[in-house]
């Protein structure tokens, strides 16, 4: 576990045992409610939440989380599992803690239910395949070795149809009404019942981070390519475009183009390369929760959950691919040191 997490436990206890209630209740709604804003305030401000990438790490953020929301719930004495969404105004999510976010905020789930949700989507999207296929009878080590070789004859190892498939099951099970489950992938990232949710990806043939957002965003960027693409179609952006734009990861998924069918287009690659900590993000629209001309948010509590380190190994298998990727990163990385 990082130790940017265990700092974040460390001053949640310490809230709570100050009794500076960051997470103070003021009523219970049922879900059938579903406030756009938190149904709890705090007196001292708004409360932030950041979720990084990190891959099937990430369910270490949803745990942490889960114990969080278990302690406010014991405090308050709630008979049910507290949803996160009832109780941070805005969150910033990139890669898997972008998925992790739509669970939670998107679609209002406990963190429990996030948990279970993001490991059956884990198990089918990270499963070797061939040609769409499970592998997985070869067992463990060779179906994970063909699968990682797949990097020699094209650009990921994980096709995107999987993931599409996922985030079609998840919205049809979980939408927030009958468009929702009607449309699964193909509806609309932005829903007035969710909760304020910033998806961070990257804009990578214009080396710029682009923001998707579960709500109505009417500032004015500095003019650009990307902000310019973006304000013209950001509210045609739909839950699996999203969702497949922040994990474009090199390697691993296929990179997505949009708007299809558009003269200029964007390339969107893993939201990682430059906001995998999207706390920047984050702490730059917090503006968002105030009217153009109004005073700077208070804010009471931010808490950013990391997802551990992961040790690197020797390179291995795939070299001529890769060197090709590498190459293509180290490319872009100048580009934006430009």
């Amino acid at each position: 576990m990082s130790c940017r997490v265990l700092a974040t436990c460390k001053a949640y206890r310490s809230i709570k045992l100050k009794g500076s209630n960051a997470f103070a209740t003021s009523t219970t709604q049922t879900l059938q409610t579903r406030p756009a804003s938190p149904a709890t305030k705090h007196p001292n401000g708004a409360r932030l939440l950041a979720l990084d990438g990190g891959g099937v790490r990430g369910i270490l953020s949803l745990v942490v989380l889960q114990d969080i929301m278990k302690r406010i719930q014991v405090r308050r004495g709630l008979k049910e599992e507290p949803r996160p969404v009832d109780y941070f105004e805005l969150v910033a999510g990139t890669s898997t803690g972008g998925i992790i976010g739509l669970l939670l905020f998107r679609f209002r789930m406990t963190a429990t239910e996030a948990i279970k949700t993001y490991d059956e989507i884990a198990k089918d999207i990270f499963k070797p395949k061939i040609y769409g296929y499970p592998i997985d009878f070869l067992g463990d080590k060779v179906s994970s070795w063909v699968n990682n070789s797949k990097s020699v004859v094209q650009n990921s190892r994980f096709d995107g149809e999987s993931l599409k498939r996922a985030v079609q099951r998840v919205v049809a099970d979980h939408g927030l009404d009958k468009d929702d489950k009607a449309l699964r992938g193909d509806a609309l990232l932005q829903h007035p019942a969710a909760g304020k949710m910033i998806i961070c990806t990257t804009a990578q043939d214009r080396a710029e981070t682009a923001l998707m957002k579960t709500y109505k965003d009417n500032n004015n960027y500095v003019s650009s390519v990307a902000n310019d693409i973006m304000k013209e179609h950001r509210d045609k952006i739909t839950i699996c475009l999203a969702t497949r734009a922040t994990s474009a990861a090199p390697t691993y998924f296929p990179e997505v183009k949009w708007p299809e069918g558009a003269k200029r287009k964007l390339t969107f690659w893993d939201g990682g390369l430059l906001n995998n900590n999207p706390i920047d993000q984050l702490w730059n629209s917090r503006y968002d929760l105030v009217k153009p001309g109004e005073p700077e948010p208070k804010i009471s509590c931010v808490i950013s959950l990391g997802t551990g380190w992961e040790r690197a190994d020797s390179p291995r298998d795939s070299l001529l691919k890769i060197t090709g990727v590498l190459s293509t990163v180290m490319a872009f990385f100048n580009q934006h040191e430009r």
